[in-house]
């Protein structure tokens, strides 16, 4: 026998719609954000997207919110969306597990990114599970739950920001924060059909988040739509003194540019490898909006970055997590689980020497795609399938294997490793569905600082994004 979810007019709208509906009177945070907490406690026990929950300081939230709004004053863009956040990031009274087994006490404060969203008034109603300590792309951990994927709940969520992308897929918050060190927020949003956006390294800042690599570690959003993915990264952007990584942006980076009339749009086709038929069939007709509208699609290519991003992005991330876990690793290596611990061992392993090379191919890579985008270069966006194939089967009680289509070192591999290498904006979207009705996605980046062209693209081919009801729950 099926069940009725109680929801709220706008459950199921973006968080701008939602927005207009709080202005007009047509909706109120106090049904939203109870709707969601009803929700997640319907379907989340079987999701597992959560790990902690803000239930009554969110309703509390909620009712100010609604005063707010009665009274005409909101307090910032997002007054009474409610909002998750991956577990790697600081929320006060909650504790910051990083998704692992050691006890962690209550923060006494909000990373500066979870800060910032609720000086703009959203809600968040609790913390995500993810991949043990951000440090793998399946999201699959023994210690806090394995979030699965609301488009088909025997397959992946993608990792290492699963349980965001999760969530906001499954109607339990509209707009979720996710970081990235190598392509942990666009890849569970591609699995999941969500928009993911990962701003220009240094505009959000990394202050009260867990690092895993710091030269490599980004905060982005996992929206239900561009436009919400625009108006997130802009509440959260800003310099922070307290983030060694902060910078100030050479140029506006908010916003999403008027249209993609005029842009150079850069397929590096020969890194294209092994993608299935039916994400090649949807991407090639994103290119063909993209040229209705105005952009002239160009064949690129990058020798360098088709052939060491991959090897140069795994070698510093691991040394620099191997850093950063050593102390912790030091004195209780058992507490963590055996595919994150063999992967800081690895990083061990690495000397200088290893490292120093690593880094000299990152410059390598960067000085080919400065030459190529930006204002010389004469290409404004690169675009790709987001991932070769859609989400791989879960495997019950186990990791999936190292061979899954997504991770191997082939080209399209290293296309998703490069925007954080590289510090890139970059983003994904579902351009369509499959008969199956799960994601087909593509995914966008741009020169730094250009996270309005990226924006644009995405916005331009996006499909509408439907909230997942997983019938096996009932």
């Amino acid at each position: 026998m099926s069940r009725v979810l109680p929801q709220a007019p706008h459950h199921f709208s973006d968080a701008t719609e939602l927005l207009s509906a709080y202005a007009s009177g047509a909706a109120s945070p106090i049904l939203v954000v109870e709707a969601h907490l009803t929700r997640i406690t319907a379907l989340d026990s079987w999701l597992r997207t959560f790990i902690a929950l803000r239930a009554d300081d969110a309703m509390a939230e909620a009712r100010a919110s609604a005063k707010r709004w009665s009274e005409g004053a909101p307090l910032g863009p997002l007054d009474g969306v409610p909002v998750s956040v991956k577990d790697l990031m600081e929320v006060a009274g909650l504790p910051m597990t990083g998704g692992s087994a050691r006890p962690w006490p209550a923060a006494t404060s909000d990373a500066e990114a979870v800060r910032r969203l609720r000086a703009a008034g959203a809600i968040v109603v609790g913390t995500n599970t993810l991949h043990e300590y951000a440090f793998g792309g399946t999201s699959v951990n023994l210690h806090v739950g394995t979030p699965r994927n609301p488009r088909d709940p025997v397959r992946l969520a993608g990792g290492s920001s699963g349980g965001s992308a999760a969530a906001v897929a499954a109607g339990l918050a509209l707009g979720a924060l996710g970081t990235e060190t190598g392509n942990s927020i666009r890849r569970p949003a591609a699995f999941c059909g969500v928009v993911g956006f990962k701003p220009t390294f240094g505009r959000v800042s990394r202050h009260g988040v867990l690092p895993l690599a710091p030269s490599l570690d980004h905060v982005g959003v996992l929206t239900r739509s561009v436009r919400d993915a625009a108006r997130f990264a802009d509440v959260i952007e800003g310099h922070d003194p307290r983030d060694a990584g902060s910078r100030r942006p050479l140029r506006s980076a908010s916003g999403m540019r008027d249209g993609v009339e005029g842009l150079v749009v850069g397929v590096p086709r020969r890194m294209l490898l092994g993608i299935d038929p039916k994400i090649a069939t949807a991407f090639d007709g994103a290119l063909a909006t993209l040229e209705t509208h105005g952009a002239s699609i160009t064949d690129v290519e990058l020798p360098i970055a088709s052939r060491w991003t991959a090897i140069s992005s795994s070698i510093i991330m691991h040394a620099e997590a191997a850093v950063m876990h050593a102390s912790r690793f030091r004195a209780d290596p058992e507490s963590y689980g055996d595919d994150v611990a063999a992967r800081i061992i690895s990083g061990q392993a690495f000397l200088g020497a290893d490292l120093a090379r690593a880094t000299w191919l990152r410059a390598q890579i960067s000085a080919e795609l400065a030459e190529m985008l930006g204002q010389h270069g004469g290409v404004h966006v690169l675009v790709a399938p987001a991932v070769p194939d859609t989400a791989p089967l879960l495997a019950p009680g186990a990791f999936v294997p190292g061979d899954a289509p997504w991770s191997t070192d082939v080209g399209p591999f290293h296309l998703q490793r490069l925007p954080s290498l590289l510090g890139l904006p970059a983003g994904t979207v579902p351009v369509a569905w499959s008969p199956v009705s799960m994601p087909l996605p593509i995914m966008a980046m741009a020169g730094q600082w250009q996270d309005p062209d990226v924006l644009a693209v995405l916005q331009d081919v996006c499909a509408p994004v439907p909230v997942a009801t997983p019938q096996a729950a009932w």
